[in-house]
């Protein structure tokens, strides 16, 4: 009975919006956001507002709604079987960690909020990249009630080095839909190329031992590091790899190697295309594509000139677009004009 209880609390909370309705008859409230409200406060809490005639407006920072397993992910797989509410294909797939239980609470949630009109009262969607916005609107979003907001990063204190010390480098969470397959199997072919690992993650054990078996005396595993212990070993690189299999909403760690000044190696999949522009800010290679990625850091690591130009572009552009100023003047006009727009 407990284990039903909570299924039905996480798709739809009685709680949530009680304690919504305490707190707005003690407070003045002129505009809502949302980020992650999915399974706590879940979208019940939406008709309260709009009730009381406030503006709504969501962050979307994952893809969870109009793909039941959040990323477009299906045993490590990209999928979009799910495109415009056919969620019954989560259930099918068992996308959710193969469990056919899991699965169909994803998709059940799923098919409630399809069928609800929530999400017919959020005023605005905001999104990281272009790609994220373009994916919901192909799978059936107004593209009038989107705009794009891109992820701040304050990085301007961050000293740019545009000489690297001849090692290329990962850093980011070990998983499979990291590509970190696909990059370990190009390293065997770059012996001269040394590749520093940063990070942990499900996959770490595998791919230190795939490392092992397949003599990658070239690649060396620091484990996870955060902050000041990071820092130098982005600062010391020549070069950042993002080899993401999946669709990156917006890659963080571009903007982490960009305000050292280092140019990032990504797949072209995902926002990954949205930050990094092609010979200018760093190189896009074909996502999985061992060969298109073997010739990119071969063609990219002989060239010091290259990487200093990449590098350089690659400073300004983050300090440019990606500015905490710029994030909190674009936030502010949308919920300025939204209050406006409601009196």
């Amino acid at each position: 009975k407990s284990g039903i209880t909570t299924a039905i609390n996480s798709i739809y909370s009685f709680e949530a919006k009680r304690n919504l309705k305490l707190l707005l008859s003690e407070n003045k409230v002129d505009i809502a956001q949302f980020n992650n409200i999915t399974n706590y406060h879940t979208p019940s809490i939406i008709p309260v507002l709009k009730k009381n005639k406030i503006p709504i407006v969501w962050r979307v920072l994952d893809y969870r709604l109009i793909c039941p397993n959040s990323n477009f992910l299906s045993k490590d797989k990209v999928c979009e079987a799910c495109f415009k509410t056919k969620y019954y294909n989560c259930i099918l797939k068992k996308c959710k960690n193969n469990s056919l239980l899991a699965s169909s609470l994803l998709a059940i949630e799923n098919y409630t909020y399809s069928l609800l009109p929530f999400y017919k009262n959020v005023d605005l969607f905001l999104f990281q990249s272009e790609f994220t916005r373009d994916m919901f609107v192909r799978f059936g979003y107004d593209i009038n009630k989107t705009q794009i907001v891109e992820n701040p990063y304050n990085g301007i204190e961050n000293q740019p080095v545009y000489r690297g010390k001849g090692y290329i480098l990962y850093f980011g969470r070990i998983s499979k839909e990291k590509g970190l397959h696909t990059l370990l199997s190009v390293m065997k072919l770059l012996p001269e190329v040394q590749l520093k690992i940063v990070g942990d993650g499900p996959e770490l054990e595998i791919y230190k031992n795939y490392a092992i078996e397949n003599s990658l005396k070239n690649v060396n595993f620091l484990g996870p590091k955060w902050g000041e212990e990071l820092d130098p070993i982005i600062r010391d690189s020549e070069f950042v790899i993002v080899p993401s299999e999946w669709y990156e909403p917006s890659g963080y760690v571009v903007l982490q190697a960009f305000s050292f000044g280092k140019p990032v190696v990504a797949s072209n999949i995902g926002g990954l295309k949205d930050i990094v522009v092609n010979n200018e800010n760093g190189l896009l290679f074909q996502s999985g594509n061992k060969d298109d990625l073997l010739r990119t850091i071969k063609f990219l690591y002989q060239d010091k000139e290259l990487i200093k130009i990449l590098g350089l572009n690659a400073k300004k552009h983050v300090d440019i677009k990606y500015n905490t100023n710029k994030y909190y003047d674009k936030t502010i006009k949308i919920f300025s004009d939204l209050i406006f727009s409601k009196k």
